[in-house]
């Protein structure tokens, strides 16, 4: 491939940027890894000047990322549409640089999804109006119980378990994208952008219930939190406070006050795998749950958490490779139809999303021989003639 045509004027600076912070690369690290300054990477990144072919080629191979990434121009979003924080379920040593790296899907989900909308309906964002719950954001437990029953009857979503949470997100305007962590120490992370609820959930965890309830607090950071802008979730005040809220909201949600109870008839560890079958959720969780709603003494949730403690239960429950996971398919299925109606071929898809195809493949949860290049064959059909073999005819 000639590279040289692109050097001049095609090459986007902020391309640069963003390939580098979501690498987890400092300046310094990728100028060290190429063979140039920092100054020479910060100026890159800013424009005031241009990478030759040499460092451009090293600089796509450290990277991980096609040419045509960075020259891929950037889509002009308005602020009003991605100010809400990215918020992040991980543990407390998962550094700032890490989120940053991680950060980046979010901006590319948004570049799949308006590709793929130029060509699939997708379902409308369907969120109802939860102002006449709250007051000035302010969440206490009966507020959010509130909220979380509001909402499963808005959806019109039983009181018994959720069969399919992913199902029901995606078919609410939600878009959801898988990447693997790892160990990274992140299990998932949400933003609102460009008007859409976007959801990354990691493909490595091992639990189905575990996911679920992941998927479920990030579900309340977008219903409880749209107002919370990055600046602030520096504040570690707010950020325990906000990571509390939406923990609670996942409990109340997955299991509802005005039905769950009803069920729980015993607190012994054994009833708890019975009700895990059935509801789909963590038995952990299910504890938490329980004492926050009163319906355990003190001593018997301590009871049960030193059982799962002194069985090794911690990380890995009874159940958990029983439950199917829940997989997102909203842009595997947008996909599939478009190849499948020969809208677009294998490789114009990747050509427009200008991600590797492994991340691709990742974000959007394709089977890896969906976009192999030379997989489509022409379809041929026989032509009768009077010099066609009497077996053919």
């Amino acid at each position: 491939m000639n590279h040289k045509k692109f050097i001049n004027n095609e090459i986007v600076p902020a391309r640069i940027r963003e390939a580098r912070i979501s690498r987890g690369y400092s300046l310094t690290e990728l100028a060290d890894l190429i063979g140039v300054s920092s100054q020479a990477i910060s100026q890159y990144e800013l424009g005031t000047s241009k990478p030759g072919t040499h460092v451009l080629v090293k600089m796509m191979g450290v990277l991980n990322f096609p040419l045509n990434f960075f020259t891929k121009p950037k889509i002009n979003i308005n602020n009003s549409f991605c100010n809400s924080a990215v918020n992040f379920r991980s543990m407390k040593s998962a550094s700032k640089k890490l989120k940053d790296a991680f950060s980046c899907r979010i901006q590319w989900a948004d570049e799949i999804y308006q590709y793929l909308r130029k060509f699939v309906n997708f379902p409308d964002v369907d969120i109802p109006n939860i102002d006449h719950l709250v007051k000035n954001y302010e969440y206490d437990a009966d507020t959010i119980e509130r909220i979380a029953l509001y909402l499963r009857k808005y959806w019109k979503i039983d009181r018994g378990p959720i069969k399919n949470l992913i199902e029901i997100l995606q078919e609410k305007g939600f878009v959801i994208c898988n990447i693997e962590f790892g160990d990274k120490k992140i299990d998932a992370f949400s933003q609102w952008y460009n008007g859409i609820p976007y959801i990354i959930m990691g493909t490595d965890k091992a639990s189905a219930a575990r996911a679920r309830f992941d998927i479920a607090h990030e579900l309340g950071h977008l219903i409880l939190h749209p107002h919370i802008d990055q600046e602030s979730l520096k504040n570690k005040e707010l950020f325990d406070q906000i990571e509390n809220e939406a923990n609670y909201f996942a409990g109340a949600f997955l299991l509802p006050v005005d039905s769950f109870p009803t069920e729980v008839v015993s607190n012994s560890l054994e009833h708890f795998v019975v009700l895990k079958k059935r509801w789909k959720v963590s038995i952990q969780a299910m504890i938490i749950r329980c004492d926050n709603l009163g319906l355990l003494k003190e001593h018997q949730v301590r009871y049960l958490f030193a059982i799962i403690n002194k069985r090794g239960l911690k990380t890995n429950e009874p159940l958990d490779d029983v439950i199917p996971m829940e997989n997102p398919y909203l842009f595997k299925q947008a996909i599939e139809l478009l190849l499948e109606n020969n809208i677009v071929s294998p490789q114009e898809i990747i050509d427009k999303i200008a991600l590797n195809k492994e991340e691709i493949d990742s974000l959007c949860f394709l089977p890896k021989e969906l976009l192999i290049t030379n997989s489509r064959k022409p379809k041929l059909t026989l032509i009768k003639s009077s010099c066609t073999p009497s077996f053919l005819k």
